[in-house]
């Protein structure tokens, strides 16, 4: 009879990921499934305010929203400030972002109608077919219930405010 054997314990370190003297400069918890899925939101995200968000979210370290200036970002993105601003508004339009302004401060950047659109696909994945056929009565193709699905509800659409 063969005995077991034991099963390795798996490190899930930063520094084992990276290097450990790269890992000491910090690091930004990124969900997987944003990766895998910006793209297919409708309205789509463009790489570029994909960037941005994720260096948003090197800036929420709790359940609160981050509030880095846009020179802090345009400077760790290698843009200007007026094209980080841009890529902001264009995230506001498309129902992704809303910005609270302040007032002798940063503003903050509220990422939760991003959160929703995400949760929403996946919610609509696990139910829909894996192929892209049309399902339910309707017929609507899947694509048409993805961008459905990313959509924000009635009344919470906001007209982009000036960055």
């Amino acid at each position: 009879m063969e005995r077991p054997q034991p099963q390795r314990a798996v490190q899930r370190d930063v520094a084992a990921r990276w290097t450990p003297m790269l890992s000491k400069k910090g690091w930004t918890p990124i969900c997987d499934y944003f990766l895998d899925s910006y793209t297919r939101l409708a309205p789509k995200i463009t790489n570029l305010e994909a960037l941005l968000i994720i260096h948003l979210m090197r800036y929420k370290w709790d359940a609160e929203a981050p509030f880095p200036g846009f020179r802090a970002l345009s400077k760790r993105m290698g843009i200007t400030a007026t094209s980080a601003r841009n890529h902001a508004r264009s995230l506001e339009k498309k129902g992704y972002l809303k910005r609270e302004k302040r007032v002798g401060t940063t503003n903050k950047f509220d990422l939760t109608p991003l959160f929703a659109a995400l949760e929403r696909l996946l919610q609509l994945e696990t139910v829909a077919p894996a192929s892209p056929s049309p399902w339910g009565q309707s017929g609507a193709p899947y694509t048409d219930l993805l961008a459905a699905a990313s959509a924000l509800p009635p009344g919470q659409q906001q007209s982009a405010a000036p960055l």
